[in-house]
């Protein structure tokens, strides 16, 4: 079964330090965190942002540098689609997160309260937040930020593709497949979309089927991850939509 790791970066066949973002020595390293997972026999580990490092302190701004662009319309950007290409109309460096519903109870169709479908197992530790199900499921979602080595100016494509390359070593563009999750501040809700690159592994001898979502939002210097596995393909197949029928990606409001 899909394993989460801990907060320690302890031996562990699953756990590591993922590589330089650049691959060359003496760049700017990207450390992964332990939120990491096993996806048929590959490593995902979330790059975890760096502090930045100046050589001397600098002094204090006299004022509050804007980061929100004049004229700029959240409420616009949150009524359409988030396409990859739209990612350059959200306000530079204010982060996008996730909405959720999966721990609430549900509603059959008489109107009957039914209780919650998914556990809460982990909540925003190190950005990440983990669930479970009665079915052997196990659902997670990050949110990272300053991913400046894994970002294409001006293109949340290939930034996106960087970071599932970065996330999943051996994957290959053809293999990530154009998917999308609900973009509204209220999941369960009739929404927009944005866009996001997903890659799926078939269940096999002691391996999970999965499912792992990424976007890179370049402008707003936010990285999001949703990963699902189940015992079975089938399983796998049906849990999806239940998924993303209570979780969503919510526009930021400024």
């Amino acid at each position: 079964m899909n394993r989460f790791l801990g907060d320690t970066a302890g031996p562990s066949t699953t756990a590591r330090w993922a590589r330089r973002a650049d691959g060359k020595s003496g760049a700017v390293a990207v450390a992964a965190t332990a939120l990491s997972m096993a996806l048929a026999g590959c490593t995902i580990a979330l790059p975890a942002p760096q502090p930045a490092v100046t050589s001397r302190p600098t002094a204090a701004a006299s004022y509050a540098v804007p980061t929100i662009q004049a004229g700029h319309n959240a409420a616009a950007v949150a009524a359409k689609n988030m396409t990859f290409d739209a990612g350059a109309t959200l306000s530079p460096n204010v982060a996008v997160g996730f909405a959720s519903v999966l721990d609430q109870p549900g509603q059959s169709a008489d109107g009957t309260q039914l209780p919650p479908a998914w556990k809460l197992v982990k909540n925003n530790v190190a950005g990440e937040t983990q669930y479970s199900n009665a079915a052997g499921c196990a659902a997670a979602y990050w949110v990272t930020s300053n991913q400046g080595p894994l970002t294409a100016a001006g293109d949340d494509k290939a930034s996106t593709e960087n970071l599932m390359k970065y996330l999943i070593p051996s994957v290959v563009p053809e293999a990530l497949q154009e998917s999308s999750l609900p973009w509204s501040s209220e999941a369960g809700r009739k929404a927009p979309s944005i866009s996001f690159l997903a890659y799926r592994t078939k269940a096999a001898a002691g391996v999970p089927a999965s499912m792992v979502w990424g976007r890179l939002l370049g402008t707003a210097g936010t990285g999001l991850v949703v990963s699902l596995s189940c015992p079975t393909d089938a399983l796998l197949a049906r849990t999806t939509p239940e998924l993303m029928a209570k979780l969503a990606v919510a526009p930021p409001t400024s």
